[in-house]
């Protein structure tokens, strides 16, 4: 009898490990479709860009991709602008287009710090994870300084997204992630920002769209 539960019991475990193996290659399959479709989009839209190192921000769908070598490696969600996707200055929407990061910010800085103007404050903020609806848009942990490539669109005059002062960056309020709620920027929780920043430089291609 022992010998026998102990075979069911090798069996059960193989069956699971196998069903495990196989949602893990239908995931695999499944960001690498994506990741196609959205390259092979982009490539169509800005013939004269190399999307191989990117990061592509689809704002409707309040999603981050990180691409390395062409391939679909990391998904987060995010917050973008409560009031959708704009270039115009003061408009507290998020800017869409060819962009690159123009500095990053933040190295080493425990997770929650407070950043102020893009300053390091050396204080840490509680992190709110539950809460719906807060008022409060404070910038923690990283910041990665957005700037815009197109001339016109999102770069000089009243559109400019340096100039706008738009970031990805941590935030105290992660119970907004996934939905609209941002002045702008694009909000990421602090774990997500802090890995996303070790695994990028800067002048990273970073392309957002109203998908």
């Amino acid at each position: 009898l022992l010998f026998k539960l102990i075979r069911l019991s090798i069996l059960v475990l193989f069956l699971l490990l196998l069903k495990c193996i196989t949602y893990s290659q239908e995931i695999s399959n499944k960001n690498t479709f994506l990741g196609d479709m959205i390259i092979d989009y982009l490539k169509t839209k800005y013939p004269d860009e190399v999307f191989s190192n990117f990061i592509y921000v689809g704002i409707n769908r309040q999603r981050l991709y990180l691409f390395n070598d062409s391939k679909l490696t990391d998904l987060f969600e995010v917050s973008t602008a409560e009031k959708g996707a704009g270039n115009n200055y003061s408009s507290n929407q998020t800017p869409f287009g060819l962009h690159y990061i123009k500095r990053k910010i933040g190295d080493n800085a425990p997770l929650g710090t407070l950043f102020v103007n893009k300053i390091n404050t050396g204080k840490r903020v509680p992190i709110n994870k539950t809460i719906q609806n807060i008022s409060k848009d404070e910038i923690t942990s990283r910041i990665l300084v957005l700037s815009g490539k197109e001339e016109g669109i999102n770069k000089g005059n009243n559109k400019d997204t340096f100039s706008r002062g738009i970031y990805i960056h941590g935030t105290s309020d992660e119970a907004s992630i996934g939905n609209p709620k941002s002045h702008g920027c694009v909000r990421m929780r602090n774990k997500d920002i802090i890995e996303i920043y070790s695994l990028i430089d800067e002048g990273l291609l970073v392309v957002l769209l109203n998908n």
